[in-house]
């Protein structure tokens, strides 16, 4: 038997260009899935050199075995990558050759129906040339597999290695050369399949000039940069690559360090992402693959030294911003060589521009009661629709035009862990959720549902069995009736804590209030103003409810001329919670809302996020719940926890159809995995400084949403902020604010 194809790869290629192509830690790409993205890899669990293939869910960390390990045989599988359908896997092994040569091949996702499409022109003797083929990718259509060729000569001193591009059908032919790419090396499609991107490999180099050429040949161009293992963006802007970036000075120890940097597909500068390196430690960072999306790259990270501060073998990602990059995995055993797959993200539904008429609280809906359903729970998996126009309100009837309604949604008698999705009557369940309760909790959150056809809404239960309830604060209509939106920076109005803002520095007692003043010069906590003008007929505050001594509820509504209170809360609250809440309510008498406090006291916060008035040109466009951000899978940005300090960067405007114009969007923001006590702010993408002002707070283990509106800042973005400790951030769209 010959050396291993793995010591013959070492021989071949040097040691910077075997740290990333080696098989230290395989990788399958993800199975296609409707709903998930996945990873794929080959992991060394016992560190005994033998490696398994394995997928792994992104959100649930699920992992399934798709091809055990080989002890005995000792058999290798590299450069692996799924099918466009997900119903296989291309990659390279020795598996199906009696002389151990690596060829290329495809298996299932279930690893059945393994099949041999290459056999390299091995001679077998001692002083022939040896080939293997490597780094197999399926082209859009899946027909096709494009791949490298590598030619070892081990008759010269020192040894050169080759290569050249060749393309083989997936359902099995015969190996063809792919013109005016004779010197390539780790190529990648185009996403519509008409381009090819490569590194150009001189003989004896371990990367090359990144280089572009159509797909059959004609138009080669170089893009730049030098690098290897390119890899297209899903938008085909972009193109995501490995790179060396500093050369150890002793060639025979040669531990070099290669990071993860961009190019843009047209050519131009590299931009390096500085994060790919944590540490000073010299590492490697390999294989970058993109998410389905485009907001994130995964990729394996090495270090030469199983002491260093990052040991070999980890999948780790990176924002495309190239601001935030952590762990995907990290285990005892090697990982390395990712490959990403999922559904491509969907295109927003989007109903028609709207005004809004903001309303006196008033309920709707009271499982508890029968108001607007029966007297009973709502079990797991059970629905209520809930009919929103011809609804009678202290402003008039909902008309027969309203497009979206603002509801205060209110869980109580919870007996599990439950989530509650609202959304238009009518259409299929998302996947994006509006309140997170635990058993025996009581959890409110507004919501901003878009009507379906039939003039309802439907909220479901996912687990247990719970009690609902819905407060209107107003509804959208696509006509001038009602008032436009202007959205503000993020500013604190309210703080009853010393040194306070907009109430003298008191707690809120029993059946206590404050009246504050929401339209004028208002003063912030920062010591600047934000105006808003006398005929503001609504505005939007995140409502935060913090130092309670005792159970309670707070209501926030259009300041009375006398001394009535509706029967309907806002937030609901436990004694030593900070509880926050969107909320949405009409402006009152003296331009004033009332905030009043049911029992104990408490210190109560607001913060201004914008406010509707006739001459204000913002219109709502409402949208079906579609989930934008997922730190859990990769959705909007890396599938990694947001740390202390860290961020996510939101692309919104621009993005899945919401158009480059929207000037904030509606999103219901949920913090999950939280391992110590924070809080969560969003805020225009490029405001420069933090804002003081939170979103969500949020303690150790909990699981807690609220919705928000946020200006969007450059490039269509948000910031999302985390204070302390990590949590994975989700953010659902619920409409966005155009004009």
């Amino acid at each position: 038997m010959s050396h291993p194809p793995r010591a013959r790869r070492a021989a071949a290629l040097g040691a910077a260009l075997v740290v990333l192509v080696a098989p230290i830690a395989l990788a399958l790409p993800a199975a296609a899935s409707a709903t998930a993205n996945e990873v794929v890899y080959t992991a060394d669990v016992n560190n005994d050199g033998n490696y398994a293939v394995v997928l792994r869910d992104l959100e649930s960390r699920q992992v399934t075995t798709v091809l055990p390990a080989d002890p005995v045989e000792k058999r290798i599988y590299d450069d692996p990558e799924l099918s466009p359908d997900g119903a296989q896997v291309a990659l390279s092994t020795d598996r199906g050759s009696i002389s151990f040569d690596e060829g290329i091949a495809v298996v299932g996702r279930d690893g059945t129906g393994f099949r041999r499409l290459t056999s390299p022109p091995n001679s077998g003797d001692p002083g022939a040339p040896f080939v293997i083929d490597m780094s197999a990718a399926w082209s859009p259509d899946g027909k096709t597999l494009l791949f490298s060729r590598l030619t070892t000569n081990s008759s010269t001193a020192p040894a050169t290695v080759t290569s050249a591009l060749f393309t083989v059908p997936a359902a099995g032919g015969a190996a063809t050369a792919v013109v005016n790419a004779g010197d390539g090396y780790t190529g990648d499609w185009s996403p519509d399949g008409t381009k090819i991107v490569f590194a150009a490999l001189t003989a004896g180099q371990d990367s090359g000039p990144l280089t572009v050429i159509n797909a059959d040949g004609t138009g080669r161009k170089p893009l730049g940069p030098t690098g290897l293992l390119p890899a297209w963006s899903p938008d085909g802007t972009t193109i995501a690559y490995a790179t060396i970036t500093a050369r150890d000075s002793d060639r025979t120890r040669a531990e070099d360090t290669a990071q993860i940097a961009t190019v843009a597909a047209t050519g131009g500068t590299q931009r390096t992402l500085a994060v790919t390196q944590p540490t000073s430690a010299r590492t490697v960072a390999g294989y970058p693959t993109w998410t389905p999306d485009g907001e994130s790259i995964v990729f394996d990270l090495f270090g030469y030294s199983s002491t260093a501060a990052v040991p070999p073998g980890d999948l780790w990602a990176v924002d495309r911003q190239g601001v935030r990059a952590g762990r995907v995995t990290a285990t005892p055993g090697d990982e390395a060589q990712p490959h990403v797959q999922g559904p491509a993200p969907a295109p927003v539904s989007a109903g028609v521009a709207s005004t809004y008429t903001p309303v006196t609280p008033k309920r709707l809906l009271d499982t508890r009661s029968g108001v607007g359903a029966p007297t009973a729970k709502i079990g797991p998996g059970g629905t209520v629709d809930l009919a929103v126009r011809g609804a009678q309100t202290a402003q008039g009837v909902v008309p027969a035009n309203a497009s979206a309604v603002v509801l205060n949604l209110t869980v109580t008698g919870t007996t599990a862990s439950t989530d509650v999705r609202a959304y238009p009557a009518g259409t299929p369940v998302p996947g994006a959720s509006n309140v997170n309760a635990l058993a025996g909790q009581t959890v409110p959150n507004l919501v901003t549902v878009r009507i379906g056809d039939n003039g309802a809404i439907t909220l479901r239960n996912s687990g247990g069995s719970v009690h609902l309830i819905g407060d209107i604060a107003g509804w959208y209509s696509p006509d001038s009736v009602g008032a436009g939106f202007a959205p503000v920076d993020p500013s604190r109005i309210l703080d009853t804590r010393a040194p306070a803002v907009g109430a003298p520095a008191a707690k809120v007692g029993p059946a206590g209030f404050v009246d504050l003043q929401v339209t004028g010069s208002l003063p912030t906590s920062d010591g600047t103003t934000v105006t808003v003008p006398a005929d503001a007929r609504a505005v939007v505050l995140n409502v935060t409810a913090t130092g309670a001594t005792a159970s309670t509820d707070v209501r926030v509504y259009p300041t009375p001329t006398d001394s009535s209170v509706p029967e309907v809360s806002n937030l609901n609250v436990r004694a030593g919670q900070t509880t926050p809440n969107l909320v949405t309510v009409a402006v009152g008498a003296g331009g004033k809302v009332r905030l009043r406090n049911l029992g104990g006291s408490l210190n109560l916060i607001a913060d201004l996020a914008g406010y509707y008035s006739p001459g204000a040109a913002g219109r709502f466009v409402p949208v079906a719940p579609a989930r934008f951000l997922d730190t859990r899978s990769g959705v909007g940005a890396a599938p990694i926890p947001t740390t202390a300090d860290g961020v996510a960067d939101l692309k919104v405007a621009g993005a899945r159809g919401v158009p480059m114009n929207a000037t904030a969007v509606v999103l219901n923001l949920t913090g999950t995995g939280v391992s110590a006590t924070t809080d969560v702010r969003a805020f225009p993408f490029g405001a420069g400084t933090v804002p003081t002002v939170s979103n969500l707070n949020l303690t150790a283990g909990a699981t807690r949403a609220n919705l928000t509106i946020v200006k969007t800042g450059s490039d269509g973005r948000i910031r999302v902020r985390n204070g302390a400790g990590s949590v994975n951030l989700i953010g659902d769209l619920a409409g966005y604010i155009v004009g």
